[in-house]
């Protein structure tokens, strides 16, 4: 038989109800959930919340001690994002908005202006960060018209063309 859950929780019922009505994520509803079904002694068992609301049981028992060393403050705080740094410096930013905005510019590629970063400012920026800042800010699009066939017969072409 699985272990029971024996920790002490300090919020009532009542309240513990309305944080859960009124609460918009689903990670944080479930946690008040387990809560909930512990307060209200229906599961017993990290095994059967864990059941009850379609997690794992070693995910119950983590919040179960996040509760107990945090209490409900650091319960209900969702610290999910990732590593958020930036890539292109300010400096960076400023350099690729004077070669991007300027009408007598020789770029022609996202690569050429990933080259000129790295020659001029000795930054090292990643082609997906430089393509996706110069499109998101300055609505760029790098583009190059590519030359005719050189087997093309001009006569030929004439016969297409209204006179």
């Amino acid at each position: 038989m699985p272990k029971k859950i024996n920790i002490n929780i300090v919020e009532d019922l009542a309240y513990l109800k309305k944080l859960h009505s009124g609460c918009s994520t689903e990670l944080v509803r479930d946690r008040l959930k387990m809560l909930l079904c512990i307060k209200q002694e229906k599961y017993g068992s990290r095994k059967d919340i864990a059941i009850k609301l379609g997690r794992r049981p070693t995910t119950i028992g983590l919040w179960v001690v996040l509760y107990q060393e945090k209490g409900l403050s650091g319960l209900v705080e969702v610290q999910s994002g990732g590593n958020n740094t930036k890539m292109i410096t300010q400096e960076a930013k400023a350099f690729i908005a004077n070669k991007v905005l300027d009408q007598h510019t020789t770029i022609t590629s996202y690569v050429e202006l990933q080259a000129m970063l790295a020659q001029e400012l000795n930054q090292q920026v990643t082609y997906a960060a430089l393509y996706a800042h110069c499109r998101r800010k300055h609505k760029t699009k790098l583009k190059v018209s590519r030359k005719s066939h050189y087997k093309k017969d001009d006569k030929a072409e004439e016969v297409f063309k209204k006179p």
